[in-house]
């Protein structure tokens, strides 16, 4: 019997089947009481969760990003301001620096906007030198 159940107080739980007759039931916004009883003869049992509801999802201009694709078809030399494409957002633009083809040294020149950490982005005209964006601004 769940002692902790209000009627019209709402919760955010998961609700365990007494009955065996399934696994478990997570119901958002809670349902305070089961039908037909008040909180103190309901047998829904909650766990309470500080966890939201729904991750909140940040998109933003790229801040800093890591190489993961660091081979290069570009000479030896410093690419500048090129355009990137993928990930969830839009316009950024990174310098690098390429010696032996091999592609170091990322900045990033504009962060675009409507990007995810955690994005893959390719540099345009140089696909084997990716990076994943490791923060936002």
């Amino acid at each position: 019997m769940a002692s902790n159940i209000d009627a019209g107080v709402g919760q955010h739980a998961t609700i365990a089947n007494p009955t065996a007759l399934a696994g478990s039931v997570t119901q958002n916004p809670l349902t305070p009481v089961q039908h037909g009883k008040n909180s103190a003869k309901s047998a829904y049992t909650t766990v309470t969760s500080s966890d939201p509801l729904v991750p909140e999802l940040v998109v933003g201009p790229i801040a800093t990003g890591t190489l993961t694709g660091t081979v290069s078809t570009k000479g030896d030399g410093t690419e500048t301001a090129v355009v990137t494409t993928g990930g969830a957002g839009s316009g950024a633009t990174v310098t690098y620096t390429v010696v032996s083809s091999v592609a170091s040294g990322l900045t990033i020149v504009d962060g675009g906007s409507g990007y995810l950490v955690g994005d893959t982005v390719t540099v345009v005209g140089d696909t084997g030198v990716t990076f994943t964006v490791a923060t936002l601004s």
